[in-house]
């Protein structure tokens, strides 16, 4: 399917090349130029909010063949648009993101990170529990995975990816004793995810250690919650990004 999906989008430049309508190069500019803007723009903020871990975890967006990522070689609260790079000199990135990217041909975008209450919660035994209007963004949608040592391994990307194709319309992977990675239709809508879902694991662990009996939704509110988190107006990134970019200064 990816393939199949790889083949259909060049068509129209193709097309376009061929008979010398000349779109093609402009319009892959214009695109490679936005999605390098909101790349960037996700990585500062990620540092901004202390989401970052130095130099190490990925961002990445789907592009032609392949996706722009994350250098690995800077500080994520330095990182400009041209600093992304099209591979990534880090094979723990390429394994898990092209997972990501071969299970779900609708995916655009995927963010890693090792943030302090998520990865608390990977190393949980109950793992992820929804239990806030905020945690609705994730009800039924957060596929698990076992952590097997440092990703560095081709042969784990099956494996990774059979974890996402378990959950129909997952939008999270929670990855035991190790992480997580949130994947979506956009950067803004994937690292929208990612700060939410490290908040609902903050609420989690600090209900955790009330010591007092956790009130749990009941299903029927937490279905209808999960179903209007995604109506248009609601959607990760749709009210939130255009401000979350004014926090940043522009680049040079």
């Amino acid at each position: 399917m990816a393939v199949r999906e790889a083949l259909v989008s060049e068509i129209q430049p193709i097309i376009e090349d061929h008979y010398g309508l000349g779109h093609s190069d402009e319009r892959r500019k214009a695109e490679e130029k936005a999605l390098r803007y909101d790349l960037a723009i996700a990585h500062r903020l990620t540092a901004k909010y202390g989401m970052d871990m130095l130099v190490w975890n990925h961002i990445s967006a789907r592009f032609r063949t392949g996706c722009l990522i994350t250098p690995g070689r800077k500080m994520w609260g330095r990182i400009s648009p041209e600093d992304l790079v099209y591979s990534s000199s880090n094979v723990t990135a390429d394994v898990i993101h092209d997972a990501v990217y071969s299970a779900r041909p609708d995916i655009k975008a995927v963010i890693h990170l090792h943030t302090p209450a998520a990865t608390a919660i990977s190393c949980l035994q109950e793992g992820f529990v929804p239990i806030t209007q905020d945690g609705a963004y994730f009800y039924k949608k957060v596929a698990t995975y076992d952590w097997d040592g440092l990703s560095d391994d081709a042969s784990e990307g099956p494996e990774i990816a059979a974890a996402i194709k378990a959950v129909e319309g997952c939008n999270t992977l929670l990855m035991h004793n190790h992480g997580f990675v949130c994947f979506g239709p956009s950067v803004r809508h994937a690292w929208v995810l990612a700060y939410y879902f490290e908040r609902c694991c903050e609420v989690q662990l600090r209900v955790m250690q009330s010591g007092g009996k956790l009130r749990t939704p009941p299903k029927r509110v937490m279905e209808k919650a999960a179903e209007d988190s995604y109506l248009p107006e609601f959607a990760p990134g749709v009210c939130e990004w255009d401000a979350l970019c004014e926090e940043i200064p522009h680049f040079d």
